[in-house]
């Protein structure tokens, strides 16, 4: 079933468009069909950063919606309902957490290979081209856990349990959803309030006001030289629109990153602001893609050839970057802050 996305914030009124809000159950829809959506479409639920999917529910069996792991290595546990929820699936979605938490490697390439339907899946290869290098040993993967609870709304003791976990460190979020449907009861539109959370969770040392970038070249090769160029960090085309480029104060630092090379500039940060903005994200004949924004910064740039990998930051600076992340807090302070001497070093020479 299709839908088209709202983004968050977009001023999107149902009433103005013959819309009303309806459950899922209520238009038929199943749980295997929010699975299928977000393991389709990870960023619904983490729109500022990517994740592997490795596995969804299967039939007669007990285990999470939807199993997936990030850049750093750390499993994504997600139960989904489609109707209200309450606090009860708290209990059993940190149950599912509980019985992964020693699941070893094999275990977890089980998952991928039945999720993908190839018997030959090789998920450690398949996560050193995902993370691009992090460097990242077979037991260590999934130790660390994110629960995520998917459901359209939830009763406030639900709500209160989480924010109440959270403030005692437990990586769990309650994420809701919106479906829209015409008078007809046909759904049309979806609306995910993903969470914006940072890849980095631990005892790091004090954050030193750098952050990393993904300039990311899906929608558009080659845009990374047009930041540089025009001294900007650009983003298009998130359900969430500008918010992935906000929270950085004017003199933090940023690292950007580019896929297949490393970190290739830092720069700093000359105007908060994020900006709607134009000519980094065009298609093969020039024409300007859509929701573009931009955030000032003055770039130092390396050199392709002398980049820092991530598997150069993982041997030599004892730093596994969250590659995938769209922008984020880099906390470990200290490192980071090597990392930037030795990057404006590379951008001289």
């Amino acid at each position: 079933m299709l839908f088209e996305l709202i983004k968050s914030g977009s001023g999107f009124v149902p009433s103005d468009k013959g819309m009303i809000v309806q459950a899922p159950s209520e238009l038929g829809l199943l749980e295997s069909d929010i699975e299928k959506w977000l393991a389709d479409k990870p960023k619904l639920l983490l729109p500022n950063e990517e994740l592997l999917v490795i596995a969804q529910s299967v039939a007669g069996q007990s285990m999470a919606d939807v199993l997936a792991l990030d850049a750093l290595g750390r499993l994504v546990i997600v139960e989904i309902k489609r109707n209200l929820s309450d606090r009860t699936v708290v209990g059993q979605l940190l149950e599912y957490a509980a019985r992964l938490k020693n699941a070893s490697f094999e275990e977890l390439q089980k998952y991928a290979r039945r999720y993908r339907s190839d018997d030959t899946f090789d998920l450690y290869a398949a996560f050193q081209e995902f993370a691009e290098g992090v460097k990242l040993a077979k037991d260590e993967f999934g130790r660390e856990h994110r629960v995520f609870i998917v459901a359209p709304d939830s009763d406030a003791n639900l709500r209160s349990v989480v924010e109440w976990l959270k403030m005692y460190g437990v990586p769990i979020e309650f994420v809701p959803f919106t479906i829209y449907a015409d008078v007809q009861g046909s759904p049309r539109f979806l609306q995910f309030e993903g969470v914006v959370t940072s890849p980095e969770r631990g005892n790091y040392g004090e954050w030193a006001g750098h952050w990393i970038f993904n300039t990311n070249e899906t929608h558009a090769p080659g845009a990374y030289e047009r930041m540089f160029q025009r001294n900007v960090a650009a983003i298009k085309g998130y359900p969430n629109g500008p918010a992935n480029l906000e929270g950085a104060a004017v003199g933090d630092k940023v690292f950007a990153y580019v896929n297949q090379q490393g970190l290739r500039a830092v720069g700093t940060v000359l105007d908060q602001q994020v900006r709607a903005g134009a000519g980094i994200f065009v298609d093969d004949k020039g024409n300007q893609l859509p929701d573009e924004y931009h955030l000032s910064i003055e770039w130092q740039i390396a050199p392709a050839e002398r980049s820092i990998t991530s598997s150069d930051a993982a041997t030599q600076f004892g730093y596994n970057l969250p590659v995938r992340s769209v922008f984020a807090k880099l906390h470990r302070g200290s490192i980071a802050l090597r990392l930037e001497k030795e990057l404006q070093s590379r951008a001289k020479t």
